[in-house]
């Protein structure tokens, strides 16, 4: 069960302050990126400027998917046009199959993919259940700011610790 809600790279940071260097030197060619918290907040639709700079960066040296389990094609289809990436909305994670239809769409190796996100049970355990590395980043507020308090991440890490 522990490989289930284990972090690769726990790395207490926005997803815009994540070293491109360092997800190279750990062999990452492929990103899959969740949406809600991770780009821009629930109650925003303005990917805050920061990531859009950290987006166009990421995809001169990486592949990359945006997967939402988000219900609203709509919503991530207007932020995946913004920032020129492919997407599944709907995703059901942590359930592997559109994750794992994902990866096979990318063409790479799975350990040279990660999933970048800010839950541990649903973008975590994907990962983990689909092989590939996993980074867990903070959530963003909706002035595109990382949270302070997450209180549903510090849960679910409580809840780990007792499923390890």
């Amino acid at each position: 069960m522990s490989s289930l809600v284990n972090i690769y790279w726990d790395s207490k940071l926005p997803i815009y302050e994540i070293s491109h260097l360092k997800l190279q030197k750990e062999g990452i060619k492929s990103l899959l990126i969740d949406v809600d918290g991770t780009l821009l907040s629930r109650q925003s639709n303005i990917v805050p400027i920061n990531v859009k700079n950290w987006i166009k960066e990421s995809k001169k040296l990486f592949s990359m998917y945006l997967i939402s389990n988000n219900p609203s094609n709509e919503r991530i289809r207007k932020i995946a046009k913004e920032l020129d990436i492919r997407y599944k909305s709907n995703a059901l994670k942590p359930r592997k199959k559109i994750t794992l239809d994902v990866i096979s769409e990318m063409n790479e190796d799975s350990k040279n993919i990660a999933i970048i996100g800010d839950r541990i049970f649903t973008d975590i355990i994907v990962g983990n259940r689909c092989n590939i590395q996993t980074i867990l980043v903070k959530r963003l507020s909706k002035n595109g700011l990382p949270i302070n308090i997450n209180l549903t991440l510090i849960l679910e890490k409580m809840i780990s610790n007792f499923l390890k």
